[in-house]
């Protein structure tokens, strides 16, 4: 009998000692975004797996379960919105750092306390090993941290626009767009460009979305970047971005206020830079191209000397019969805005990209934040960071210590420039302004429009669409009835 109950209370220890075990083991759930989608994308999710595999032989009690990313946006949205209200989000996932802001608390766990300590895999010495946040530059600890001072993202990547061009035509007219001082340099060049027959830089126009409007964005923004400030509310602002994108309520408002008028010297400076960069260096039929591919076709068949395009197209273009910089345009001198203020010119881009990773609050509800913090800190790591990089290479590594291929290389630097003050005009007050906006500038750079008839029918537009947002908005907008 003794020796029975012996027996017994053994059985029982081991199988509590056995059931602690279990207790213990953590499965991480994780997407990743674009970087697991095995589909799609088999070189970079073999990768994206491999340095899971590498972390759970690192830490053999914790396993890693990968979760196939939803490419459309809107599908993706539906999913995680659900998994929420079911209680299963992810531990990590993927998501719009503005979503993140949004939710805040409610949805994802604050990593500031994380930032300040030590990352591990970075060894001693290096970047990170006395702070995490060591490993991220400056601006993007900036721009993807809310107003109430929390951090719920890791950002390791950014996109960013800029120019392609094509140096063998640049050198064969003695052009170096790495001496451009100023917007006036660029002007200089697309003529000297044209004199010699040369087309010199491609975009496309259309009455809705196209690349005219990050050119545009950026001329807005360098004839009002004096008074952009003034035009905050509180309610946007934050102290970690001293100077940030302006919003559409901010818009909307400078419009009823009178502060943003067609009637003034900087809405003349806008339409002189506008006609001036149409005339000397907008591809001709500009306003005939249908679309981004288009556009794209022109540089990569040399009708074009220089093209806007997006980070994401680098892959496609380092292996052309010419050589190929990434660049980006100069500043505004006091000759072309006396308004501007930063002496630098402005980013389209930013952390709307594939490496914006949170830790959901229901990782902190299943005790797995500590866990996951650890994952993001062993992929945050350059050595392992740049494996993924350097196989994702439509998006520019912002992990310091990561190299980027060679043709989206001065992307970095671009990353680093002050944000546009200005969104594409689509966005700034409502899509049928941003329409109207297109149509009339189209009109006007063509010179089937004067200035003076843009003016008041370009007013005309935006008090309209701040009648219809005042409506829309009505009860949550108060200085509509001021």
């Amino acid at each position: 009998m003794n020796k029975l109950i012996k027996y017994a209370t053994s059985l029982a220890a081991l199988t509590a000692l056995s059931m602690g075990s279990a207790a213990a083991d953590t499965t991480l759930k994780v997407n990743l975004g674009n970087f697991y989608m095995p589909d799609t994308n088999p070189e970079l999710s073999a990768e994206a797996q491999m340095l899971a595999d590498e972390y759970e032989k690192l830490h053999p009690d914790v396993k890693i379960e990968l979760i196939p990313h939803i490419a459309d946006a809107d599908a993706f949205s539906a999913w995680l919105t659900t998994r929420f209200a079911a209680n299963d989000a992810p531990d990590i996932t993927w998501q719009s750092g503005y979503k993140k802001i949004a939710e805040g608390t409610d949805n994802w766990a604050p990593l500031n306390d994380y930032f300040s300590k030590p990352n591990p895999y970075v060894g001693s010495g290096g970047l990170g090993s006395e702070k995490w946040s060591d490993l991220f530059p400056a601006n993007v600890l900036n721009q993807t941290r809310g107003g109430d001072g929390n951090w719920f993202q890791v950002s390791t990547n950014w996109v960013e626009t800029g120019f392609y061009v094509n140096q063998d035509i640049m050198s064969k007219q003695g052009l170096d767009v790495d001496s451009w001082k100023d917007w006036g340099d660029l002007l200089s060049a697309c003529r000297s460009l044209r004199e010699v027959g040369v087309q010199p830089m491609g975009v496309f126009m259309t009455p809705g979305w196209s690349t005219y409007q990050w050119l545009d964005s950026i001329i807005a923004t360098g004839s009002y970047a004096d008074v952009i400030p003034s035009w905050y509310l509180e309610k946007y602002s934050n102290e970690y971005q001293p100077w940030r994108l302006l919003t559409q309520e901010e818009m909307a408002r400078a419009v009823h206020l009178g502060k943003y008028t067609t009637s003034g010297p900087r809405f003349d400076t806008y339409l002189g830079l506008v006609k001036g960069i149409a005339d000397d260096c907008l591809v001709e039929g500009f306003a005939g191209i249908p679309d981004y591919d288009a556009v794209y076709n022109m540089f990569y068949n040399e009708k074009v000397a220089m093209v806007w395009l997006g980070s994401w197209s680098a892959p496609s273009l380092k292996d052309l019969p010419f050589e190929v910089k990434a660049t980006y345009m100069p500043a505004f001198g006091p000759e072309q805005s006396k308004y501007e203020v930063h002496n630098e010119s402005y980013r389209v881009g930013g952390p709307s990209s594939s490496g914006q990773w949170g830790i959901t609050a229901q990782a902190t509800d299943r005790g797995n934040l500590d866990q996951a913090v650890d994952f993001l800190r062993f992929l945050t790591a350059p050595v392992n960071y740049g494996r993924l990089a350097m196989l994702d290479t439509g998006f520019i590594p912002m992990v310091k210590g990561v190299e980027t291929p060679d043709i989206s290389a001065n992307f970095q630097a671009v990353a680093q420039l002050p944000e546009r003050g200005f969104t594409d005009p689509i966005a700034r007050l409502t899509p049928k302004f941003g329409t109207a906006h297109n149509r009339l500038l189209q009109s006007f750079m063509l010179g089937e429009m004067s200035a003076d008839d843009l003016k008041v029918k370009y007013q005309t537009a935006m008090d309209r669409a701040v009648e219809d947002l005042c409506l829309e908005n009505e009860g949550e907008w108060k200085w509509c009835s001021e």
